[in-house]
């Protein structure tokens, strides 16, 4: 059995020395081979026997703690928390020192006509709403209204038909009726149309036309003052009476005679009516005031 093992560690050194001698011949002659190379920088030849690879060692002790590093930039914010309780209700506070007292705050609400104008005296605290024409019902018919209107200069419409059939109430435009003695210019006022203006008072609350009067009571502001006016006596329809202003304006391209609503002055008659201190015949003033 020894002489067995003998003989095969013979071969296998024989063989081993085949190999090598192999490897170093072809190597000599430059061709590439799978044998173990010489290794650089050493006169001595190392043989590399390829084995595989052993178990993995253990892990080994931490290493010493690096150098901090610089600050990084800062991160998006994140998601919003769920809201918290709320807390417990303070104490009050002390009172604090009373403000100055403010400017007077307008309450107005005055709201009159100005007939006979384009536009409002806005210099005493009023603004004008709109402007347009004077008009009512025509002078010779019975029915329809008995007010004169204010129509604005730039009307809106809602759901019509056009055409005149006759079963409805007219609104018409209004003119100057004039004479020779009358306070005014007839000349240049007579069958002129009329303008108007909604005027805002924004101080004060109340309004009053006076007739028979110039000047307003104590502690009242007068807007403007003129002549009382209102339909003719005779006419089948009647209106209301207006304060027309002591220096009117008319409509331009309103010069002819066409009626329709009409203003005439107001002239009062002694009887029912005390002279004095009325005057028989004499046209009645007005004004309008406002508080």
């Amino acid at each position: 059995m020894r002489g067995q093992t003998t003989v095969v560690v013979v071969v296998a050194l024989f063989a081993l020395f085949l190999f090598l001698s192999t490897c170093v011949a072809v190597d000599t002659a430059g061709e590439e081979t799978s044998c173990p190379k010489q290794m650089s920088n050493s006169n001595v030849n190392n043989i590399t026997v390829v084995a595989p690879a052993g178990p993995k060692g253990d892990t080994g002790s931490p290493g010493p703690r690096g150098v901090r590093g610089e600050k990084g930039e800062a991160g998006r914010p994140g998601k919003m928390g769920p809201h918290g309780r709320e807390g417990q209700k303070g104490e009050k506070g002390s009172t604090g020192q009373k403000g100055s007292q403010g400017t007077e705050a307008f309450g107005g609400g005055a709201v009159y006509i100005r007939w006979g104008r384009t536009s409002c005296k806005e210099g005493v605290g009023t603004v004008t709403v709109y402007s347009g024409f004077a008009g009512g019902a025509r002078f010779n018919q019975k029915g329809g209204g008995s007010n004169y209107q204010c129509l604005p200069a730039y009307p809106e419409w809602g759901l019509y038909i056009d055409g005149v059939d006759g079963i409805k109430s007219y609104m018409y435009g209004a003119e100057f009726q004039l004479t020779e003695n009358a306070p005014y210019d007839d000349e240049k006022l007579h069958n002129r149309d009329v303008p108007c203006a909604v005027c805002y008072s924004l101080s004060r609350r109340a309004q009053l036309m006076i007739p028979a009067r110039t000047t307003c009571p104590d502690d009242w502001t007068r807007e403007y003052g003129g002549y009382l006016m209102a339909a003719y006596r005779d006419h089948p329809s009647r209106s209301e009476f207006v304060c027309m202003d002591g220096e009117p304006e008319v409509l331009p391209g309103g010069e002819g005679d066409v009626d329709g609503a009409l203003f005439y002055l107001v002239e009062a008659r002694c009887g029912p009516l005390p002279c004095p201190p009325y005057v028989e015949g004499r046209e009645l003033t007005c004004v309008v005031c406002t508080k």
